[in-house]
């Protein structure tokens, strides 16, 4: 199947015309409006405000192209009339629809939602999303961790890690053939002498911590045989509970679900490897270009006629008619013997010579001094602080059990209410809403609407109920 078999096949002219930069802002605006609206809709009058708005902030006047000039009715100084030109247009070559009003209501325009994906692309290479691949991948490791524990094997675990992984590698892959414009960006309109102070940060800051939040070998070698030995596991204790899962979400025969099975774990083996190749080639990269700025501003550095790259081709002149230890010792008659006196002794003058280090001298080992008891008392205080921090540490075990709590065999109860009764929980109701996405929580939360003010603190209040 083509792509113009589902999509009209002049969506692009627009943006290959003399106002494409102006069509693409436009659609930038209705998306920003309309990707959270249902159906992907909002009230016509308010796209043809957004883009009037947006022509007249320009300043300048439109030029049509014949296309548009025949579409156009009216006065094509008048941006509205312009607005609804490039409207039009939008809407004949399959970018957004025309929805009549329901009763009384107004007529509506809408996004063709099959050219969503093509807007979110367009979004993603103006404002690239900044991929947090240290969470993907812990996300994935900790899926596994709890497979066993999953009522959905199949669909919860092995299909959602392939296509995390599928995601991050496609990610990883994108962060690799973008080092170099990363490396230009950093260094674009710097002197060379600011490159070479700026990675010197840049090694201990980025390089030393990580590459773009993200220390590539260390979280691979963290995770890879966890991760092994779980698909290990998926072959053998969990296999057949992951063919019934699959046989029950893909609808399918057994042996079909097997050979599914199969070949899924396969393919998160190869996601694996192909991770591991793409962060070799990130770091390796990484080093390349960084190595290149530096050797370029070295270069720009000695050879921009300063004093100090006059220096340095004085010292390589040198250096070329010195091939043995004996040649240091001739007569100088260059004309570099008429600006300053090199010495053999390798000094300019006297007060260039270092201090030489003195030698320490052995000492004698001291004994020891033997330490008193430690106070028992003390150890106990702070094994018991240590304790109560453990206890109330902000774990899924510590939420899970807090959520028990304050149910008491209830099936819900409103958070606000346990507020009111003791101020002290709030960093754990903070802690019930923080994991209440995790899969291995005990409970479930529901919003309310209304926003509450108990004990000086103001928060939307939620139900806390048992998870089903």
């Amino acid at each position: 199947m083509n792509i113009f078999d589902e999509i009209d096949e002049n969506l692009f002219r627009p943006l290959t015309g003399t106002n494409k930069r102006k069509y693409a802002d436009i659609l930038a605006l209705i998306w920003d409006k309309c990707k959270r609206m249902p159906m992907y809709s909002i009230e016509k009058s308010t796209v043809f405000d957004m883009a009037e708005e947006y022509l007249l902030g320009l300043g300048e006047s439109v030029e049509l192209d014949i296309e548009e000039q025949e579409e156009v009715s009216g006065n094509i100084s008048d941006m509205r009339v312009v607005a609804g030109t490039l409207i039009r247009r939008l809407r004949d070559t399959g970018w957004i629809l025309e929805k009549p009003g329901e009763y009384e209501d107004e007529d509506k325009l809408a996004l063709q939602y099959k050219v969503v994906p093509i807007l979110k692309s367009f979004k993603d290479v103006v404002s690239p999303m900044i991929v947090t691949y240290k969470g993907k991948l812990f996300k994935i490791y900790s899926m596994f961790e709890h497979i066993s524990e999953q009522g959905s094997p199949y669909e919860g675990v092995l299909k959602e890690a392939s296509e995390d992984f599928d995601n991050l590698n496609q990610a990883l892959t994108t962060l690799s053939a973008s080092i170099e414009d990363h490396i230009n960006e950093l260094t674009m309109g710097k002197s060379p002498q600011e490159i070479l102070e700026f990675f010197e940060k840049y090694e201990e800051k980025i390089v030393v911590g990580s590459y773009h939040r993200f220390k590539t070998n260390d979280n691979l070698f963290y995770y890879r045989s966890s991760l092994y030995e779980s698909l290990d596991k998926c072959e053998d204790s969990l296999f057949d509970a992951l063919v019934l899962d699959c046989m029950d979400t893909e609808r399918v025969e057994k042996d079909i679900a097997e050979v599914k099975i199969r070949e899924l774990i396969t393919k998160v083996r190869m996601d694996i490897e192909e991770m591991e190749g793409l962060m070799r080639a990130i770091d390796d990269r990484h080093i390349i270009y960084r190595m290149r700025a530096v050797q370029r501003a070295q270069f720009l550095l000695l050879s921009d006629g300063s004093s100090k790259s006059k220096i340095n081709n004085i010292l390589r002149f040198y250096e070329s008619t010195i091939d043995s230890k004996e040649d240091g010792y001739k007569d100088d008659d260059t004309v570099g013997a008429k600006i300053f006196q090199i010495f053999c002794q390798n000094f300019f003058d006297s007060a260039s010579i270092a201090t030489p280090v003195k030698k320490r001298k052995p000492t004698p080992i001291e004994l020891m001094s033997i330490f008193e008891e430690p106070d028992m008392e003390l150890v106990e205080e702070k094994n018991k602080k240590m304790m109560e921090y453990i206890k109330n540490a902000l774990t899924s075990e510590n939420v899970n059990r807090f959520a028990r709590d304050i149910l008491a065999g209830n099936h819900a109860v409103q958070i606000s209410s346990v507020f009111e009764k003791d101020p002290d929980t709030f960093t754990k109701i903070i802690g019930l809403y923080t994991y209440s996405k995790t899969s291995e929580r005990e409970y479930d939360i529901r919003l309310k609407d209304n926003v509450v003010e108990i004990n000086g603190v103001r928060f939307k209040d939620f139900i806390v109920e048992e998870r089903r």
